[in-house]
């Protein structure tokens, strides 16, 4: 009777140590589980974004701004030209990759437009003339037709990039004795 009593205490003690080992095992699971979770929230976030500005810019929505979010190693790996040419202009500047804070791209685009009409006529009976001047950034677009309008359109491209970043500087070393 004693050996059994021996054997039961032994018995429950083995099955409690497993159910501890089991508890434990099962809440390291759901805290990995969390946290899983949570990095999956925040690269649906990230994602999300950057789908809303991808198609916000595919709809050619004026007046708002687009923000990308993406990671450095998401920027180093890019195909985007934009992207590209972000992350040439921060190694020219020499800038490493942990000190980037923001990287802004602002592109916009300046129209006039105006059109004259004068009393006297200005030109021959089936005279039509277009023409476009510009490159790049700027253009000219004359439109002249018969007796006397004349069209003029100008637009006027602009893009700037700016670069925020952390780095440490020391302002005044210290003194060697």
């Amino acid at each position: 009777m004693y050996k059994f009593i021996i054997i039961m205490d032994k018995l429950k003690l083995a099955i409690g140590c497993i159910l501890l080992v089991l508890f434990v095992g099962l809440g390291m699971a759901v805290y990995q589980q969390s946290k899983h979770i949570k990095e999956l929230n925040d690269s649906l976030l990230v994602a999300t974004n950057n789908n809303k500005a991808y198609e916000a810019e595919r709809d050619s929505l004026k007046d708002n701004a687009i923000q990308f979010q993406f990671t450095v190693e998401q920027l180093n790996h890019s195909k985007d030209s934009l992207l590209n040419r972000l992350n040439e202009i921060r190694k020219q500047l020499k800038i490493k990759d942990k000190e980037i804070n923001e990287l802004q791209y602002f592109a916009s685009l300046s129209q006039k437009s105006d059109s004259i009409v004068v009393h006297d006529t200005i030109f021959r009976e089936g005279v039509v003339l277009d023409t476009l001047v510009g490159d790049d950034w700027s253009s000219l677009a004359v439109h002249a037709e018969y007796p006397n309008v004349l069209d003029v359109d100008y637009s006027f491209k602009n893009s700037t990039v700016v670069v925020m970043h952390n780095s440490r500087v020391t302002v005044d070393p210290p003194k060697k004795c």
